[in-house]
């Protein structure tokens, strides 16, 4: 890691990872967001069929509602971070448990979602499901994965920084990358009263909760692009309305927190359920 640039207010860290970690989100928005328009586009030709398909729309979704996964942790260091020292205080040290909590919890289910994508690839996401849990098969390695591999990130951001941690300096676009992620989820239990009408005579899609779930994610993807372009390609990329500090006001601050509260929270449900059930599997 070289080129480092210290700010003297903030003691903010930018160097040529962090550089390239934008561009990676820059190109994952993108990806993200074209995924979700394509889910439009699959929506309306299962309903426009002659015997109404959601196995397009369905798999499409599973990606779009695991894809995340991993590239929060790109979006949360994509700004810089800040190298903590967890023994020089007790605000400092739970800091830095919190942020192991996130890596944990995150790279823990990155190999899960890796088995999710070749599910859905090799075509096992069925009707009868949207979300699948249950019968994504994960074997011995892809559980020994789920441990060694934050394990393994974790230990060596450690050794990197000589005992001190990088804690992300500002978390902001991480959580707001959250919102369009759980609202994913929520789709699931928005569409699962109608999932039976839907394979039969489309009545699934004509839920109006969904396909509104759907456009708020749309627009949540849409600022989340604009937001990376120019954080990877410069200022001269920015488009749309233009602030100095995007999302710094007085009040507007503080929503990022509830975004990034639901997601400490979830982290670290999932750094617990991965280990339980790996030491479970293994056992």
């Amino acid at each position: 890691m070289s080129d480092e640039t210290i700010s003297p207010e903030t003691q903010t860290i930018t160097n040529n990872t962090t550089a390239i970690l934008a561009k990676i989100f820059l190109a994952y928005s993108a990806v993200y967001l074209l995924l979700v328009i394509s889910q439009f586009y699959w929506a309306g030709v299962g309903l426009l069929s002659e015997s109404p398909d959601s196995s397009n729309h369905t798999a499409t979704g599973n990606i779009i509602a695991t894809l995340p996964i991993g590239f929060f942790l790109v979006a949360m260091y994509a700004n810089g971070y800040k190298n903590v020292n967890p023994k020089s205080g007790a605000y400092d040290g739970a800091n830095v448990i919190m942020w192991l909590a996130i890596i944990f919890g995150q790279l823990s289910i990155v190999p899960y979602a890796i088995y999710t994508y070749k599910h859905v690839l090799e075509g096992g996401a069925q009707l009868s499901s949207l979300d699948p849990p249950g019968e994504v098969a994960v074997d011995s390695i892809g559980y020994v994965l789920m441990l060694l591999l934050p394990l393994m990130v974790i230990g060596f951001l450690f050794y990197k920084f000589k005992g001190n941690f990088p804690v992300p300096a500002d978390w902001r676009l991480g959580a707001l990358m959250f919102v369009p992620f759980i609202l994913s989820h929520v789709q699931y239990m928005l569409i699962w009263p109608f999932q039976e009408g839907f394979v039969g005579d489309a009545e699934g899609m004509s839920s109006a909760l969904h396909p509104l779930n759907g456009i708020i994610i749309l627009l949540f993807s849409i600022e989340l692009v604009r937001r990376a372009m120019p954080m990877a390609l410069g200022e001269k990329y920015r488009f749309g309305f233009t602030t100095s500090d995007d999302g710094g006001g007085r009040f507007t601050r503080y929503l990022y927190y509830i975004p990034m509260f639901l997601f400490v929270l979830i982290c670290i449900g999932e750094a617990i359920g991965a280990i339980e059930t790996a030491i479970q599997e293994l056992s």
